[in-house]
């Protein structure tokens, strides 16, 4: 839902779940998980979004990581949204554990700006 609330606000896209492909931690055994983390790559589980024509494909899957990427160090409930703009290449926010009251906010805030967009949707050239 994260996901899409965050297509829909920052790319002006309304999106729908069905539309994201996901796919789950489940599947990665606790093994898998040990053993990426030691070979220096920790899975994290990231969101993408990437605009496709006059949409965005949008995906959500467990993702391992290198080291050296910033994202690897995010752990708990902080957060790490990465952006390639043509202004902006590489721009990066960083969100580290945030409390319940900003937790809890920010969903609000997504939500709301979901239903807006749903109701009133951006009309496309």
């Amino acid at each position: 839902m994260k996901t899409a609330a965050l297509i829909t606000v920052l790319m002006d896209v309304p999106v729908r779940l069905s539309e994201i492909e996901r796919e789950g931690i489940r599947a990665l055994s606790s093994d898998a998980v040990r053993a990426a983390r030691k070979e220096g790559r920790p899975y994290k589980l990231v969101c993408r979004a990437r605009r496709a024509g006059a949409g965005v494909r949008a995906s959500v899957r467990p993702e391992q990581v290198a080291m050296s990427n910033p994202m690897s160090g995010i752990s708990g409930a902080s957060s790490y949204v990465y952006f390639e703009t043509d202004i902006f290449p590489g721009l990066a926010i960083t969100e580290e554990n945030p409390g319940l009251y900003a937790t809890a906010y920010g969903m609000l805030a997504d939500f709301v700006r979901a239903v807006r967009a749903v109701q009133s949707p951006v009309a496309t050239p």
